[in-house]
């Protein structure tokens, strides 16, 4: 039998200087991922250099691109575990959205009960379905735009202005965003042109 893949002790662990309490939550999380089946992306565990709470991440990728799609996060604290979907920052750092979205968990207890609630919390948001659309023009593809499947929640966008048919770029003028506004914002290109194709990429199998 392999050995667990998921939540590896970090190998300089002692540079996180994790407690009793810590190194429990992190040996029954790693109890509760020993008989996981579902597909294996990378996870790690660490703790932010300003908070005082072990994180350990999973991360969804598309298997086909390699793009990043989401980051799913627990910060364990004393009696306390919150999830949620996590901003990846730059030297591994990973933080829970200030407004928690509609994927979050907060539990309370010993060492094993939050151990528990993290891993089915993890097993299932792990498994949500993960779909690509993307839009072609002259047999290439200038936009693409991953969402959950189950909840219409987008993730990650593309949209190459170069090749984009004129008139779609010259529509989605108006829900640009940023200084100057040139930072389109794909989800609103199913106003005026469905998608070429739709794949699933991750997750359950869509019903």
């Amino acid at each position: 039998m392999s050995e667990n893949p998921w939540f590896r002790p970090p190998r300089y662990y002692h540079w996180y200087r994790f407690g009793p309490g810590e190194l429990a939550f992190l040996s029954e999380l790693r109890k509760c991922t020993a008989t996981w089946t579902i597909p294996e992306t990378h996870s790690e565990v660490l703790r932010n250099e300003d908070e005082a709470a072990l994180v350990a991440v999973a991360h969804v990728n598309d298997p086909e691109r390699g793009t990043g799609l989401a980051t799913f996060g627990v910060h364990m604290a004393g009696p306390t575990v919150r999830g949620d979907l996590v901003s990846g920052h730059s030297y591994a750092m990973y933080y829970l959205p200030k407004e928690p979205t509609g994927l979050a968990m907060e539990a309370t207890g010993n060492s094993r009960i939050l151990a528990e609630t993290a891993a089915a919390w993890f097993e299932t948001v792990l498994q949500k379905p993960v779909v690509r659309h993307e839009w072609d023009h002259d047999g290439q593809v200038y936009a693409r735009l991953y969402v959950f499947a189950d909840t219409g929640q987008e993730l990650v966008g593309m949209y190459d202005e170069d090749l984009a048919p004129r008139e779609v770029t010259a529509a989605l003028l108006t829900y640009n965003y940023g200084v100057d506004r040139s930072w389109v914002d794909v989800g609103e290109l199913g106003r005026f042109i469905g998608p070429t194709r739709t794949v699933q990429v991750w997750g359950r199998p869509l019903a």
